[in-house]
Order: C-alpha cells, then structure tokens, then sequence
C-alpha cells in the first residue's frame, strides 16, 4: 500500500503545466497563444498545402493550423515563419503557434484571414478565409 501511495505521488508531483503569455492586437481583441484547442464541433477548412480547423464558443474563436513542412519556431530558433492572422482587413497578429485563441470579439460578422508567411515576407501557402458571425450576448 505504502509503495501504491509513494508511486500516486510522484505521478502527481511529474505533471505541471505550462503557461504562455498573453498576446494584444486589436483595441477589441486579444489573441491567446495556448497549448491545445477544444477539438468537439470544429469546422474545418483545407487547402492543397495546408488545413486549418476553428471553433466559436461565446465570442472567443478557437483556431488549430496544421502546415506540413513548415515551422511556427521563432526566427531565432530556427522557425519558417509565422501565421500572418488578419480581421475585417487589418491585421490582429502574426502568430508563431499552430494553436491559438482570438478571444473576446464583438458581435457581428467578421472576415478572418490567415496565411502562413516566411520571416522574409514571402507567402508561403495560400491564405485561407472565412467569415464567423459573433452573437450578441
């Protein structure tokens, strides 16, 4: 019993968790790099290079990008690129996380664009776009 117990608490002491910092953008918007997104109900969206999955709960949309052969990685750690992520036109955020969080956005319809670009400046897959309507709460 006494080598059960010993064993249940060094399981419980080897977990921890990670937490990311918090990314502003837009005035509205906040966009939260985290470590997984809830898979129930995603939509996705898949293009010939790459696939982008999203869910909306309350007004936060839930994003997962899946790009084969191509690195999120920072620059400095020997990163491809990043995720150029843009709203209504504008851009929210150039992402270096395959997962992440646009949270709080205002009701209504909006246009999301995201296209994974070089640190040069060069497109390196075709952008995808769609639109999410935000319900008022």
């Amino acid at each position: 019993m006494i080598k059960g117990l010993a064993a249940f608490i060094f399981l419980l002491a080897g977990t921890g968790h990670v937490f990311l910092e918090d990314v502003s953008a837009l005035e509205v918007l906040e966009i939260r790099e985290d470590a997984a997104v809830p898979a129930a109900k995603m939509k996705g969206i898949q293009k010939d290079d790459w696939t982008l999955q999203y869910k909306i709960k309350n007004n936060d949309l839930y994003l997962e990008c899946v790009i084969p052969d191509f690195s999120l990685a920072k620059e400095e750690k020997g990163g491809d690129g990043y995720l150029l992520v843009q709203m209504n036109g504008q851009e929210a955020a150039k992402m270096n996380q395959a997962a992440f969080i646009m949270k709080s956005l205002p009701s209504g319809k909006h246009k999301i664009e995201i296209q994974p670009v070089s640190y040069e400046g060069e497109a390196k897959a075709e952008t995808i776009t769609f639109e999410v309507e935000i319900a008022e709460f």
